[in-house]
């Protein structure tokens, strides 16, 4: 190969970080805007069912959008194994880690929740080690550090919702670090699968699969009686929900095919940092200051895992 050529690949490859780089942090951008919606919607609707919607919602405009970008025959064509994984990954991390999440915003707060849910990032890491037997630098252990101190300091303070018994407290824990891992399970699950369909195929595959398999859940029943008794502003912000979802399902397969599943799934792990601002100006709620530092710690953990 000669130096033009191998500038051409170097070029290439760093257009391809960039990319995953940017559908990362929008990743997370998305998933801090949608958590804040969901939240205003829990009154209404069960996460079950608010994830059912944005399943359904957000898979058809994927379908349609895979259809349009001429990557219908890549679906139809895509191997069996490949269409399983991608069924069971989302079922695990949207259908039941998703939920997991929205309840755990119930007792913990917006900020908080999504915080601890960083979890699920440090678990993709330590199981890439211990199984993969990726190599443990330096930095890799002082972000294990900085991203379990970060947790600490966030589980040792309050709610910036201010409510709650500690027994209120402990069923968010367990529901946000459960939803974490299935977030991290799913994560590396889909990882093979998705090398070997388009972007827009893959996720218009995996989508669709995780509304079928919520509308047959006894947790979804009374969505559709409920999305009827909605006001039209509840309705509006489903249907935003649902076209983040399909957005950011997107985003979440760049980062992950053209960054891999350690710096995607670190970028897309920002939400909190977008959460804070969001939160104080829609939802006129302030984290705590040890809710902001402990936030910051994680994130700065998170980023530092993918190096």
């Amino acid at each position: 190969m000669d130096a033009e050529a191998r500038v051409r690949t170097a070029r290439g490859r760093m257009h391809e970080l960039t990319l995953g780089v940017l559908a990362g942090l929008g990743c997370g951008l998305n998933w801090a805007v949608t958590s804040l919606l969901v939240r205003t919607l829990l009154p209404r609707l069960t996460p079950a069912g608010i994830s059912a919607v944005r399943a359904t919602g957000g898979g058809a405009l994927l379908i349609l959008m895979a259809l349009a970008a001429g990557e219908g025959p890549a679906m139809l064509a895509a191997p069996l194994w490949v269409v399983l994984s991608l069924a069971i990954a989302i079922v695990v991390g949207m259908g039941v880690g998703d939920s997991f999440f929205f309840l755990s915003m119930e007792d913990l707060g917006v900020t908080r929740a999504l915080t601890l849910s960083l979890l699920n990032p440090l678990l993709t890491t330590l199981t890439g080690i211990v199984l993969y037997r990726e190599p443990l630098t330096p930095l890799r252990l002082t972000a294990i550090g900085l991203v379990i101190g970060g947790l600490g300091v966030i589980i040792s303070g309050k709610s910036e919702d201010a409510v709650g018994s500690s027994r209120r407290a402990r069923r968010g824990l367990r529901r946000v670090f459960l939803g974490a891992g299935c977030w991290a399970l799913s994560a590396t699950m889909v990882k093979p699968a998705l090398l070997e369909v388009p972007v827009l195929a893959g996720t218009a595959l995996r989508i669709p699969m995780a509304g079928v398999v919520l509308w047959l859940t006894p947790w979804s029943r009374g969505t559709v009686a409920a999305v009827r008794e909605s006001t039209v502003a509840e309705r509006r912000r489903l249907g935003t929900v649902c076209l983040l979802n399909a957005l950011g399902s997107i985003m979440f397969t760049v980062a992950i095919r053209s960054a891999g599943v350690a710096i995607g799934n670190a970028l897309a792990s920002t939400s909190p940092l977008f959460a804070i601002p969001l939160e104080i100006l829609f939802l006129g709620r302030h984290p705590s200051p040890r809710t902001i530092t402990g936030a910051a710690l994680t994130v700065v953990g998170i980023a530092c895992l993918g190096f």
